[in-house]
């Protein structure tokens, strides 16, 4: 009986952390999701604060500094957008949407060479069809300028 005792008790101190450690990954995972429908509503403040959220509670969430990084390019905030997107990549090297959106601030500010390296490092991604079209596109118009 007291082995049992013990056991549970063994058990209960293992699962309750595991417990918190699920639930704070939902609440971050709420953040997320919010900043995500704030920015597709347009609602560009909101999403910066939920965002901020994220990456307050775990500063590797890639995903968040992409999020952050588009919030700040419908902003025009073009600097601050780069440095984001910068961080995206460098926690996540493989999520081409952050290539993609880097790209197009670089363009946007006629930093031709910049925006080329992307263009093209975005295409080795694998990205979907109509985003390679764009790509494409881009990189095309860009190299007719030099």
């Amino acid at each position: 009986m007291r082995k049992k005792i013990i056991c549970l008790v063994f058990l209960t101190l293992l699962i309750i952390p595991l417990m918190l450690i699920l639930a704070r990954t939902d609440e971050i995972n709420q953040y997320f999701k919010r900043g995500v429908e704030y920015t597709n509503q347009e609602k560009y403040d909101k999403a910066i604060k939920e965002f901020t959220q994220v990456i307050t509670n775990d500063k590797d969430y890639a995903n968040a500094y992409l999020g952050l990084g588009i919030v700040y390019v419908h902003k025009k905030m073009n600097r601050e957008a780069i440095e984001l997107l910068k961080k995206a990549i460098e926690l996540d090297p493989k999520e081409n949407m952050a290539y993609f959106m880097l790209a197009r601030v670089y363009e946007k500010l006629e930093e031709d060479k910049n925006a080329i390296q992307l263009w093209e490092k975005f295409l080795t991604l694998k990205p979907e069809e109509k985003y390679v079209q764009m790509a494409e596109k881009h990189l095309k118009r860009l190299r007719a300028k030099k």
